[in-house]
């Protein structure tokens, strides 16, 4: 979880987790502020294989190079 704080005046605002965009005004000093999430969510192992379900994984190191 990440804290979300007022750049005005460091009041806590929330606590996320995950992929977030978030605008939220302070109540204490009116400051608008507008957070975005610094990366991307892992992507799935299926998509680190080129999308192939895994059937890459059965072959040895040789034959994935010859493709």
């Amino acid at each position: 979880m990440f804290d979300i704080r007022c750049g005005g005046c460091s009041r806590l605002l929330a606590r996320v987790s995950g992929c977030y965009t978030i605008q939220i005004k302070c109540p204490r000093c009116r400051t608008l502020n507008h957070q975005k999430a610094e990366s991307l969510p892992k992507a799935p192992p299926s998509a680190l294989l080129g999308g192939h379900n895994g059937d890459q994984e059965n072959r040895s190191r040789a034959e994935r190079i010859q493709l």
